[in-house]
């Protein structure tokens, strides 16, 4: 509850510090109009508008400009608005958050509902910020999707995955690829890990705004 006062109170910080100037650009005004659009239109659709307002306390806390923080309100919801659509009809508001850090890092919708799909009746989100976790220490996407869906067979549980992803920071660190991090520690714990098929719904990039990258 704390953080939703908060993130409100930076929106209507934002938007009362853009009306106290004289005058305001129109980039300015244009740009609270699409901010504000946004947020309307999530709460419409029952969507977790406060993911959209914790972007724009991030972007103003970073002082960033209010067209530059529209732009990343626009990525960040074109990226919820694509996982929403590719799990429907069920997804929960962590699963949203998660699948769009999986996008931001290039990770397909359609490989986010194969993982959902192999998840079961478990919480995808864990398994999505697993490969987001690896991908962002240098594994490719199909790697960690790979690896996500080994250890989905062994119902590894997800204290588990963080464990391992924070081993292969350290392997990674210390001197070690991150292929040969992620195969080693693989290989310990479910063995016989090795290169997974790549289908075509696993490979990065499956639309714009999917694999599109920004932040404010």
């Amino acid at each position: 509850m704390i953080r939703g006062l908060l993130v409100h109170l930076a929106l209507v910080l934002l938007v009362a510090t853009a009306k106290a100037q004289a005058p305001v650009a129109d980039a300015d005004r244009a740009a609270l109009q699409r901010i504000e659009a946004l947020v309307r239109d999530f709460e419409r659709r029952g969507l977790p508008a406060d993911l959209l307002r914790a972007k724009i306390a991030e972007g103003a806390a970073k002082g960033a400009s209010q067209t530059r923080i529209a732009d990343a309100v626009t990525l960040l919801a074109l990226r919820v608005d694509s996982v929403a659509r590719v799990l429907a009809p069920s997804v929960s508001v962590p699963e949203l958050h998660a699948g769009a850090e999986a996008l931001s890092v290039g990770v397909s919708a359609l490989s986010l509902r194969s993982l959902r799909r192999a998840a079961g009746r478990r919480p995808a989100d864990p398994y999505f910020l697993f490969v987001v976790r690896l991908v962002r220490r240098g594994v490719t996407p199909e790697q960690a999707l790979h690896a996500a869906r080994a250890l989905i067979s062994r119902q590894v549980a997800s204290n588990t995955l963080l464990a391992i992803a924070d081993d292969l920071a350290r392997d990674v660190a210390g001197g070690m690829s991150p292929a040969a991090a992620l195969h080693d520690r693989m290989t310990r714990l479910v063995g016989g890990f090795g290169p997974g098929a790549v289908t075509t719904g696993d490979a990065p990039g499956v639309g714009g705004a999917q694999s599109a990258k920004g932040k404010p």
